[in-house]
């Protein structure tokens, strides 16, 4: 009996990760009312017992000035007070409340998640920090890219289209960005132990190759 030795393809490693990703979009995209319902449970349990005060006064209160200074940028006129968010001016103006259950918790559990499976392996420790560092940043860039995009249906389009973007979007987006993150993070951040990207070393190839 001969056992071939066939490396494993460049980014390979990313397929677990990604895999499960695309699962969960699909099973999220078909029980999205089903969770809409849950999400106002769970948003209840939440409050009573008090975990939403940190991430309203805090987290919410951040990307909300950072959604104001982004819309600037931009030339929108908008306005940010405690949890409410104003865009545009005057009469027509449209106030958008930033709960503590739109800050991406929800993308950052993906996150988490995905983690539990994707960093396994022999990879460096520096590079599973960067690997870290990287989705959480990119991760809170994201949200407030998405409060940005819902901000500017708003203005441009009305509540109703905000409220689909917000609701639909949110899910394709976080699931498009995690896919996007780890294709990226397997060819390009994580390093194995002995410097490579999990590939064999010609001599383990040959050994193998030769057992009968």
């Amino acid at each position: 009996m001969t056992a071939a030795f066939a490396p494993e393809p460049k980014g390979a490693g990313a397929i677990r990760p990604i895999g499960t990703l695309i699962a969960v979009a699909s099973v999220a995209l078909l029980i999205l009312p089903f969770l809409s319902t849950f999400g106002e449970l769970l948003t209840n349990a939440a409050m009573a017992a008090g975990f939403d005060a940190w991430l309203g006064q805090w987290i919410a209160r951040v990307e909300g000035q950072l959604v104001h200074g982004a819309l600037a940028l931009l030339g929108i006129p908008s306005a940010y007070s405690g949890s409410l968010l104003y865009i545009g001016s005057g009469a027509g103006s449209l106030a958008l409340y930033i709960s503590w259950n739109c800050v991406g918790w929800q993308t950052l559990l993906f996150l988490v998640v995905s983690m539990a499976t994707g960093l396994q392996g022999e990879f460096t420790l520096r590079s599973r920090l960067e690997t870290v560092a990287l989705g959480v940043f990119g991760i809170a860039f994201l949200n407030v890219l998405r409060i940005t995009v819902v901000a500017l249906v708003a203005y441009f389009f009305g509540r109703l289209p905000a409220v689909i973007v917000h609701d639909y979007g949110s899910v394709i987006a976080t699931v498009a960005f995690l896919m996007a993150f780890w294709a990226f993070a397997y060819n390009v951040v994580l390093e194995g132990r002995g410097g490579d990207r999990e590939e064999p070393s010609p001599d383990q190839g040959s050994r193998i190759g030769q057992m009968a």
